[in-house]
């Protein structure tokens, strides 16, 4: 899985591209796993990322991921993916699927169950100019389509909400452990923060900005910083209320590569409804 944790939700992504070691000519999708789920909800999320700038043939331009989730516990959510990729050339192809769990942990205000109603840049129940919202554990397998689950590998860290103040930050952290012979774990990030900006057409919008990266082999024979993909920029967050329980939170950010192995720009658009 080479995809980032969302501002304000992703990880599993960015991660597919670092298990595959994928450099700049591999598209990618960006999301932030936010430590949030409600006891038998469902989640339908659609990500996407384009690659700006010049793609040569046979590279990938595009980058795309469906999702569904399901909470059977107040305490954990487990979810089914699939990647896609459009090539340049050579039209599209799915890439890898993905089994992702996140486990709540019993810490901070939201604690277990801490659900629906608490989107991007939304007010918390926290007291103090500091507060702790919810955290949690993100375990995740990917098994590329090309060379199976032996390609594959898996990635654990904590996911975690706070407040500062009117900010939202939402952090991940993973180690990746690839099953491939020779390949060494490696590490990710997803952070983001965002404040909100008000409401218009029946929705509340946030602003804020997300930053995504790893260090792959960094617990073996690391790789030089510059030849690691590290990405940040400014997005845009909306939620709205569809009644009898659903929600729909779409998320737009353009995300510009800090080093030679990143790409030069992507535009990240993702979709996500609950229900």
């Amino acid at each position: 899985m080479r995809r980032p944790i969302a501002a304000i939700t992703a990880l599993p992504a960015f991660m597919a591209a670092v298990l595959a070691g994928a450099g700049p000519a591999s598209a990618q999708v960006f999301e932030l796993v936010h430590p949030e789920l409600e006891e038998g909800g469902f989640e339908v999320e659609i990500l996407n990322g384009f690659t700006l700038g010049g793609v040569a043939p046979g590279d990938e331009r595009t980058a795309h991921e469906v999702a569904v989730a399901y909470a059977p516990f107040e305490f954990w959510k487990t979810t089914i993916a699939f990647e896609f990729v459009s090539i340049r050339g050579d039209g599209g192809a799915v890439e890898a699927m993905e089994w992702e769990n996140l486990f709540l942990l019993p810490l901070g205000h939201g604690g277990h169950g801490h659900g629906h109603g608490d989107g991007h840049g939304h007010a918390h129940d926290g007291d103090g100019f500091f507060s702790l919202e919810a955290v949690g554990l993100f375990v995740g397998l990917e098994v590329p389509k090309e060379g199976g689950i032996g390609a594959g590998g898996v990635e654990i860290g904590p996911v975690a909400e706070f407040t500062l103040g009117p900010v939202t930050t939402v952090a991940n952290l993973a180690v990746e452990i690839p099953f491939e012979n020779g390949e060494d774990p490696g590490l990710a990030y997803g952070i983001g923060a965002s404040v909100p900006v008000g409401s218009a057409g029946g929705g509340s919008f946030a602003v804020g900005a997300e930053a995504f990266g790893g260090a792959e082999g960094l617990f073996g024979d690391t790789v030089p910083l510059d030849q690691n993909s590290h990405v940040i920029g400014p997005a845009l967050y909306g939620a709205f209320d569809l009644g009898d329980g659903r929600e729909l939170e779409p998320r737009l950010a353009v995300l510009f590569g800090l080093t030679d192995a990143s790409p030069d720009a992507v535009i990240s658009f993702n979709i996500e409804t609950k229900f």
